[in-house]
């Protein structure tokens, strides 16, 4: 059957909505979800944008890349506002971890910027710090599901077709095309290429649960802003967990629970993220819980980089999975390349590529 589609992506997640965007400027598009954009561990990020990270601020792969093409993207879609600037306070812990800081603003100084413990102290009143804070002004914050929303919209206007509530049993290829089935007996779809971006949805299908990938359970807490909290000049955290300001609300993370029964948020890790996140902000050992979320994230176990390329022994049968906590970097950085990957698979980079 002659292919109604030339790409069908699935998953509308991060992955499957940065790469809907360029490949709508030129192709006819299909992305399909089996409940709703942003449903899994996309919903249930805080959208930090951090250049600089863990703690030992360490660059993300292709930093400078990486948030051009963030911007770009955004700009393209028309969401240049869903990324709020301000930048990221990373607080230290210890006297080692300051002396990493002050490396890392001396050696990314148009990245960052470091604050002595007065300093951070004076302009930042209510956090905690060792001896000190890296700024990270590059860094900012966006709310993933509109962000999400607003990639997907932009590609409906290009002529892109979204349809949610359906879900993926299967794929195949042929020497002219590939195929997805899906449940409920509505028959097979036909594309040139089918991408795969369904996040932690692969465990359930052998082909990708032999590659090399690891499931990581996140939750985060929202709670009331406490109003002794200063309305304005509270930046994201990083360091100990984060907290991310969100009008009359904090959004608290993370934690990283590498087995778990299920991906419902637990009252026990509430309280852990809790107590540890209080430690740069004190103030929050007496906030009041409003709601918890959980989402799993993929990760590539060794590399911790995404994963992009053809399945192996397939041609038309493609993934793009593994973006971790750094999906508002990488899904942007590689969603752009998309086009010419298809054409020339061999120019995936190295480091990222199916193995």
């Amino acid at each position: 059957m002659k292919p109604a589609f030339d790409t069908i992506i699935v998953g509308a997640g991060l992955a499957g909505a940065w790469a809907a965007l360029p490949l709508s400027r030129r192709e006819r598009v299909l992305v399909l979800e089996a409940a709703h954009p942003a449903a899994g561990a996309s919903g249930a990020a805080a959208g930090l944008v951090n250049p600089l990270r863990g703690l030992r601020a360490t660059t993300v792969w292709r930093i400078d890349e990486a948030l051009e093409a963030l911007h770009t993207m955004l700009e393209e879609a028309g969401a240049t506002a869903l990324f709020q600037a301000g930048g990221i306070l990373c607080p230290t812990v210890d006297a080692e971890q300051a002396r990493l800081f002050r490396d890392a603003a001396q050696t990314h100084p148009h990245h960052a910027t470091w604050l002595t413990a007065d300093a951070a102290r004076e302009r930042f009143p209510g956090v905690v710090t060792c001896e000190g804070a890296l700024l990270v002004r590059r860094g900012g914050t966006i709310r993933v599901p509109e962000a999400v929303e607003a990639l997907l919209a932009a590609a409906r206007r290009r002529g892109a077709e979204v349809r949610t509530g359906v879900r993926v049993t299967g794929w195949g290829e042929e020497a002219d095309g590939a195929f997805v089935n899906v449940e409920n007996d509505t028959g097979r779809l036909y594309a040139r290429r089918v991408l795969l971006a369904m996040g932690y949805g692969y465990r359930l299908h052998p082909e990708l649960a032999a590659l090399n990938l690891h499931a990581l359970k996140g939750q985060t807490v929202r709670v009331a802003r406490p109003e002794t909290l200063p309305r304005q000049g509270l930046p994201p955290l990083s360091g100990q967990g984060y907290v991310v300001p969100d009008h009359e609300t904090l959004i608290v993370g993370t934690s990283y629970e590498h087995h778990f029964a299920d991906v419902a948020p637990s009252e026990e890790q509430t309280r852990q993220i809790l107590a540890k996140a209080s430690h740069m902000l004190p103030i929050l050992q007496d906030a009041t819980v409003l709601d918890a979320t959980a989402g799993v994230r993929v990760t590539v176990p060794g590399t911790r980089l995404p994963m992009l390329g053809p399945l192996p022994g397939r041609s038309r049968i493609w993934i793009f999975t593994g973006l971790g906590s750094k999906g508002l970097l990488m899904a942007p950085l590689l969603a752009r390349d998309l086009p010419a990957f298809f054409e020339k698979p061999e120019t995936i980079p190295p480091e990222v590529r199916v193995r």
